[in-house]
């Protein structure tokens, strides 16, 4: 059985319709996606913001409507650090849609 030193360190996982909403609400504002273990895994990402890909049968993206959200990224010393901001209309249906889902209805 490997002990802790042994276990290999794993990343938190990415509240990415937090981090939506945080680009929501300051629209055209780099907000932090997360740090990714290669340039590879950050420039999938980036790819998945910006077109809203979704896998079948997955929950619906963050970052939707495709093409509203603007990404990139950089390398770190650890990897990779990707960011996104929104750059569509703040009043689209998506929006809305994300926000009675988040608040369970109330607005």
């Amino acid at each position: 059985m490997p002990t802790s030193s042994q276990t290999p360190r794993r990343r938190p996982q990415i509240d990415h319709f937090s981090v939506a909403a945080a680009c929501r609400t300051h629209a055209g504002e780099w907000q932090t996606v997360g740090e990714y273990n290669s340039s590879q895994s950050a420039q999938g990402m980036v790819g998945t913001i910006r077109k809203a890909y979704t896998r079948k049968g997955k929950q619906s993206s963050a970052y939707v409507p495709a093409g509203a959200f603007e990404a990139r990224y950089e390398l770190t010393e650890f990897g990779a650090r990707v960011e996104a901001r929104f750059i569509g209309s703040s009043d689209d249906a998506a929006w809305a849609e994300a926000l009675t889902s988040l608040t369970g209805g109330a607005r």
